[in-house]
């Protein structure tokens, strides 16, 4: 195995990412896949262990941080750009597309909760993507879901107004505390994994958050035509299972793996039950 460190842009921002190929030489092109972290995270928390093995399965991996993230460049730093993130994975796509090395036939994405909503927007988008693994994947948002944010947002929008700065506030807190997330674990698993992950920042600009209640990838999980896998956790209630499958219920293709745990226990409680299930359910539908 081999890591190839790279860049490229979107939107004229040079973005850092790491191509991971399997080891020895080959005489036929290597199936990949292409991936980025889950909210406001880098490409250095879970995702290395991933494409370590898939790897030894014969899969090269692309990994990648958003603009304004890890060591992406982006002048606007924490700042959470849902459509330009989107962009990000439809550019990484055409990185592994013009790569000679790579098999353009045998191109698959995966994702975890944010980047697993992106994963099934590129998928449905894009039909050069040939499979796709959608781990606890964003749907939408419940408006009601994390009430105490409410007047932190309007203060930060009437700071911008006067031109002030704009306010952060943590990614990942504890239940009760100011954050983007604080249910299902988030501190305790942004803390663990940020121990492996220098250019991590538990941090993401209040900005950020008014568009997520706009976003939803419902309409484009509807158009998958591809094979899907779908990695749910049935008390999860930053991604409710039951949202993931409405929004699936129509596409043929899909294949559920279930775990009795809430949305950041999947990755401790079950993390390797779950890599494992991902990897092996990647390398079948691009090696195989």
């Amino acid at each position: 195995m081999t890591d190839e460190q790279m860049t490229f842009e979107v939107d004229g921002t040079e973005v850092s990412a790491v191509l991971t190929l399997p080891a020895g030489e080959s005489v036929e092109l290597w199936p990949a896949v292409f991936t980025a972290p889950g909210f406001a995270g880098v490409k250095e928390m879970l995702i290395p262990d991933y494409s370590r093995e898939l790897a030894a399965g014969g899969v090269a991996s692309l990994a990648f941080d958003y603009p304004g993230f890890g060591a992406s460049a982006g002048p606007m730093r924490q700042h959470i750009d849902l459509p330009q993130q989107l962009r990000a994975f439809h550019a990484a796509l055409d990185v592994l597309i013009a790569d000679p090395r790579i098999d353009s036939e045998r191109i698959g994405v995966w994702g975890t909760s944010m980047s697993g909503g992106h994963a099934i927007a590129v998928a449905a988008a894009d039909p050069r993507v040939k499979a796709v693994a959608a781990i606890i994947p964003f749907i939408c948002l419940t408006p009601t879901g994390n009430l105490e944010l409410a007047p932190v947002i309007v203060r930060d929008a009437l700071r911008r107004l006067i031109r002030r700065p704009g306010l952060t506030i943590p990614a990942a807190g504890r239940p009760g505390e100011v954050a983007a997330m604080n249910s299902d674990g988030a501190y305790e698993w942004a803390e663990g994994m940020a121990r492996g992950a220098e250019n991590y920042r538990n941090e993401v600009t209040v900005a950020s958050l008014p568009a997520m209640l706009r976003w939803s990838t419902r309409k484009a999980a509807g158009r998958l035509a591809v094979p899907v896998l779908a990695v749910l956790a049935e008390s999860d209630t930053i991604t409710p299972p039951t949202r993931v499958r409405k929004a699936l219920a129509d596409v043929e293709s899909v294949e559920y793996v279930s775990y009795p745990e809430s949305h950041f226990e999947l990755f401790t409680d079950h993390a390797d039950a779950v890599r494992q299930a991902t990897v092996q359910w990647l390398i079948e539908h691009l090696v195989t």
